[in-house]
């Protein structure tokens, strides 16, 4: 490997990922850590963050001087310009500083903060992305909640603070009742994400209308252990409802798709997440639906939907490549000024 190294970071909701890579990524090994998220005080992440990739270094016998720069990918809302997170719904604080203690540890070496969504569309349009999709592309992640990433006409969409697809908090239902960690009511979050399938499900157990018996027999009875994860498998099994939340969460993410493509006309959607484990469910029904009549929620030509094949790996991927792109240059981030 070569003397200099790019390091990078993936912030979500349940694990901190960080990597290690020459400036050349496709060419080199990707060195990488992770660890379940840290949400004791409000420094605990970027403590998190800091401690890892000393760890890399040290396993790999390299220095910090080293590092050429570093790239943070994290779920948001986040300010770029003051480097924190705000207003954040799943990493345990609604402020969170990250820029000031990551540069105290690692001073002098250029630091990019990233919404972890907008890193990922960056993974993909390097890793995956055919010709054809790069200029116009879009990823979803669908996990402990929603976000997205967009590249419109070769260019990443930032907005103002960095925040311009935060597409998980589109309002697909007015006056709902179902509340989204964001402490809105209505979001697409609050209905297809990983948090939404869970809330959903207790609250369906709790008024006791559908029949939840088989869904109850996976966990034993105990509701505490229940996840996306055993509503999908229980769906599977013909469960009431399990297949109700199911139905609502494709139903949704339907909509989603559909804001999706009438904002930003996109070629190609990729999706990733924990919630694609179960893409079985949710893909298939979305590509019918955009193939056959997608009329009925865009007006836009419709786009291809694929998953990328990096699965939990993209974001990291992601911040790693925006860091290339900018020491390189390239007009793909010409929006990052930050």
């Amino acid at each position: 490997m070569v003397d200099e190294y790019i390091g990078a970071s993936d912030i979500g909701g349940t694990w901190v990922r960080v990597a290690l890579s020459n400036i050349n990524l496709e060419e080199g090994e990707i060195l990488s850590k992770k660890e379940r998220t840290k949400k004791e005080n409000i420094y605990s992440i970027s403590k998190q963050v800091c401690m890892l990739l000393n760890d890399l270094l040290n396993e790999h016998s390299l220095e910090a001087s080293q590092l050429i720069g570093i790239g943070l990918a994290s779920a948001g809302p986040i300010n770029i310009r003051e480097g924190i997170v705000f207003n954040n719904a799943n990493l345990g604080f609604r402020e969170i500083p990250l820029k000031k203690p990551i540069i105290e540890e690692f001073p002098d070496i250029p630091f990019y903060l990233i919404n972890d969504c907008n890193a990922a569309v960056l993974g993909i349009h390097f890793f995956e992305a055919n010709k054809k999709e790069k200029d116009n592309l879009v990823y979803i992640t669908m996990s402990t909640g929603i976000g997205g990433g967009a590249i419109c006409n070769g260019l990443l969409l930032l907005g103002k603070d960095g925040n311009a697809a935060e597409i998980g908090h589109a309002k697909v239902v007015p006056n709902s009742k179902h509340q989204c960690n964001c402490e809105a009511y209505g979001c697409w979050e609050a209905y297809s994400s990983g948090t939404a399938v869970k809330k959903r499900t207790l609250s369906f157990l709790g008024e006791g209308e559908l029949n939840g018996d088989i869904l109850l027999e996976l966990v034993d009875n105990n509701k505490s252990e229940i996840t996306a994860k055993e509503v999908f498998e229980a769906a599977r099994l013909e469960d009431e409802l399990s297949q109700k939340v199911v139905s609502d969460c494709v139903f949704y993410s339907k909509v989603g798709v559909g804001l999706i493509n009438n904002f930003y006309d996109c070629d190609t959607i990729f999706f990733g997440g924990a919630m694609m484990n179960d893409e079985d469910q949710i893909i298939p029904p979305l590509r019918e639906q955009f193939r056959k009549d997608a009329i009925k929620f865009t007006i836009n030509h419709p786009p291809e939907l694929k998953l990328t094949e990096y699965r939990d790996e993209i974001g990291l991927r992601g911040a790693l490549t925006l860091v290339k792109y900018k020491l390189e240059n390239s007009e793909v981030v010409k929006s990052y000024n930050f």
